[in-house]
């Protein structure tokens, strides 16, 4: 997918596969919402698991879908990951504008900047490494 594709069609999905590292070094995959702005995903999260992974093992796999068989499109990406307790305004529109409201039961927030991401469509597919 070339960048207009890209996206679009990230923001045309609400929720994504988001892997990251358990204490036991184990994979956990879950699916998650997400919002989009610039070249960084963002995740709004409650105290549990998935912060403890993030936390411990700042670092993510990310994998949006659609489709099937020869109609498939996808997005992998994967990346180090940076917790805070307050996004900026910016995401925090950004999240309500996908996701109808400021998520404002999140006890913190997570980005991941992809260092890796491979888009596939029917059309062309594209590998790119930060």
């Amino acid at each position: 997918m070339d960048a207009r594709e890209l996206g679009s069609f990230l923001a045309r999905h609400r929720y994504c596969v988001l892997a990251t590292t358990t204490s036991k070094t184990r994979p956990l995959a879950r699916p998650v919402a997400f919002t989009v702005l610039g070249a960084s995903f963002w995740f709004a999260t409650v105290a549990g698991a998935r912060l403890r992974n993030i936390t411990r093992t700042p670092w993510g796999s990310v994998v949006v879908t659609e489709g099937d068989a020869e109609d498939h499109r996808a997005v992998a990406a994967d990346g180090p990951a940076t917790v805070v307790e307050q996004p900026s305004e910016k995401v925090l529109a950004a999240w309500e504008e996908k996701h109808g409201s400021r998520a404002a039961w999140a006890s913190a927030w997570f980005e991941i900047v992809p260092a890796w991401l491979v888009s596939y469509s029917p059309e062309k597919a594209c590998v790119a490494d930060s």
